[in-house]
């Protein structure tokens, strides 16, 4: 609830604890990293938001909308650090999940701008 209100300190404590507490499958725990990766990055915390995305993927994640979104938003962070070659790979990693969810499908579209100007 509190990362719906942008309450990005509450919600991170609120996660952490949920991962303290155990979690009933491991695809839920991919999930509270891959949002604990996505609250790090909005606090502009990169290294630590990458961190967290690798380990969304390693653990797994629900469906391939959550999976597209983890590898689009490692892209993006590597695209930040100039890591254009890891940045390609998982924007592709990205782009074979075939994602279905409109506002995923309009930011993999949007990175494949970015990508095509990239050199390499």
């Amino acid at each position: 609830m509190s990362t719906m209100t942008d309450d990005l300190d509450k919600a991170e404590a609120d996660l952490r604890k949920s991962l303290e507490t155990g979690m009933p499958e491991k695809e839920y725990e991919g999930t509270v990293y891959l949002q604990l990766g996505a609250i790090a990055y909005k606090k502009g915390n990169i290294k630590e938001a990458y961190e967290n995305l690798r380990k969304a993927v390693k653990i797994g994640l629900p469906d391939k909308d959550n999976a597209a979104t983890a590898y689009l938003q490692l892209s993006s962070i590597c695209v930040q650090r100039r890591d254009f070659r890891s940045a390609k790979t998982y924007y592709a990693k990205a782009k074979s999940f075939k994602a279905t969810n409109p506002q995923v499908v309009a930011q993999i579209q949007e990175m494949a701008k970015y990508m095509s100007r990239i050199p390499g």
